[in-house]
């Protein structure tokens, strides 16, 4: 009669190791292709609403460097977009105005509700995703009438929503990173950049600015902490130009870092 073979410690880890990586491996892919749906969803609908509502007229790129070709000074220029302010309605009563970043390429609906937790994993047309949307701090006047509105926006790994901001800090020398854009129905707002850094959930970046006195100081503290040092004091800040402040997570996912950016209202059309 044969022997019966013992299974042993060794045996048993010989056979579970391939069985375990075979399964992290499932895991991970379908986190993976998980996480690749949710972008391509998100992606996909927001391209749609630039290709339906939000177009960019030909002989205006945005680009700044057309103001020396053109002759125009600093607070002139602005770039032409064909928006369906309606049609934007119509899908989404929300709809409050569009940010465009020229220089990086950033161009979305913005929307204002009465909770800043309503579109943190919602799309503009309100399907559940990651990406969220760009929104209003709800705490701020709407029409951008306060001292200094939030805009929100997620840190997404494929540069969509407000992962392209980062890109601020590689290129804050050139001329045609200074500048961005608020179009709502009847106006255009141009905000000059004056200040971005790296930041914490809770910081006096994200202080409340009611009056003269601390909108001020506010400033005093943008600066001082900024990394931009394209910054050449055009902006007088004695005449207190309304702020819009864009505000994204940085570094580990669920963290507290953030990323800021100050713009400076300079101009409107």
């Amino acid at each position: 009669m044969a022997e019966k073979k013992k299974i042993t410690l060794g045996t048993v880890i010989f056979y579970l190791i391939p069985l375990v990586a075979l399964s992290a491996a499932l895991f991970f892919g379908y986190l993976f292709l998980k996480d690749y749906l949710q972008y391509k969803q998100a992606e996909d609908e927001y391209e749609n609403i630039n290709t339906e509502y939000i177009k960019e007229v030909p002989d205006s790129s945005g680009d700044e460097s057309e103001e020396e070709d053109e002759g125009l000074s600093r607070l002139d220029y602005f770039p032409t977009l064909d928006i369906d302010f309606e049609g934007l309605k119509s899908k989404n009563s929300d709809f409050a105005c569009i940010l465009y970043i020229p220089s990086i390429g950033i161009k979305y609906p913005v929307v204002y509700s009465k909770d800043n937790e309503d579109y943190l994993h919602r799309t503009f047309e309100g399907s559940y995703n990651f990406s969220g949307s760009i929104f209003y701090d709800y705490l701020c006047e709407k029409d951008f009438k306060g001292y200094n509105t939030f805009l929100y926006g997620h840190n997404m790994k494929n540069g969509s929503m407000f992962g392209k901001l980062k890109k601020l800090q590689d290129t804050a020398e050139t001329k045609v990173n200074k500048y961005f854009y608020i179009y709502t129905e009847g106006k255009i707002m141009k905000y000059e950049i004056f200040s971005f850094y790296h930041t914490t959930v809770g910081s006096d970046a994200y202080s409340e600015v009611s009056d003269d006195k601390q909108y001020d100081s506010y400033i005093k503290y943008c600066l001082r902490n900024s990394y931009f040092r394209g910054y050449k004091d055009e902006i007088d800040f004695t005449d207190r130009p309304k702020v819009v402040t864009l505000s994204t997570c940085t570094g580990p996912a669920g963290g507290t870092e953030r990323f800021v950016v100050h713009g400076a209202l300079i101009a409107i059309k």
